[in-house]
């Protein structure tokens, strides 16, 4: 059954464990790669992971508003470390998330103190959410016309991994709305997207990015990067 849920006792436990890990000198360079726009530990990715699934393993099941409230809590921490431990949070819970966390939920962690390592990480757990819940999908269409390049990227990305399972005409019609985006983080989600599903299917990803020359040269460059490899296929270039 495990302790009785307690966010305070939760976040202070977290918190003083991944502290008493930190390593300045890593820490050092890992907020140079972000260009230095966060304050880091240092503590790799494993270990953080661990130290949140350990400590949420000790305590109940917990409602799913209490979830999003510790991973609230642990993403206003100011070292970067705690922003994904609040999704490591929301992932080891993530049969308790329902569909109404893609809105409101979702998008808070998506646009504050956001980058694409944060942002990214929560794609899991929207990809569960909208493949799940066909109520979220018409979300997906809002998301791609936001003003905010981390929503949008969160639009576009949201299938990534399902293979034979993506909905095409989806990804057409999410892509083909940011095909001409020239925003360095929006032009690569739509060639990630494409890319991604060109494991799957490159003929049809081919004649896709064929049919699209508005497409920027970036996202039309990362889509054809699994396809340009495969020589067997004797596909004509673009």
């Amino acid at each position: 059954m495990g302790e009785k849920w307690a966010q305070a006792e939760i976040l202070t436990s977290i918190s003083e464990q991944l502290h008493s890990s930190a390593d300045p000198v890593k820490a050092q360079g890992m907020s140079g790669y972000m260009r230095n726009q966060f304050e880091f530990l240092g503590i790799a990715t494993p270990l953080r992971r661990n130290t949140v699934n350990n400590t949420l393993k000790r305590y109940s099941t917990p409602s799913e508003q209490e979830v999003v409230e510790l991973a609230r809590a642990l993403h206003q921490l100011p070292q970067r470390e705690f922003q994904h431990a609040g999704v490591d949070a929301l992932i080891y819970h993530r049969k308790l998330i329902g569909p109404a966390f893609i809105g409101e939920p979702a998008e808070f962690f998506i646009t504050h103190k956001s980058w694409w390592d944060s942002v990214d990480a929560l794609n899991p757990l929207i990809r569960r959410l909208v493949q799940t819940h066909s109520e979220c999908v018409p979300i997906m269409y809002q998301w791609i016309t936001s003003e905010n390049k981390w929503i949008v990227r969160s639009a576009l990305t949201h299938q990534l991994t399902l293979k034979a399972q993506t909905d095409t005409e989806r990804l057409a019609q999410l892509c083909s709305l940011r095909a001409s985006d020239i925003e360095f983080f929006i032009a690569k989600a739509v060639g990630w997207a494409l890319r991604d599903y060109s494991h799957t299917n490159p003929h049809w990803v081919f004649e896709y990015v064929d049919s699209l020359p508005e497409l920027s040269a970036l996202a039309r460059r990362e889509a054809m990067k699994v396809i340009s490899r495969k020589a067997s296929l004797q596909l004509p270039p673009p």
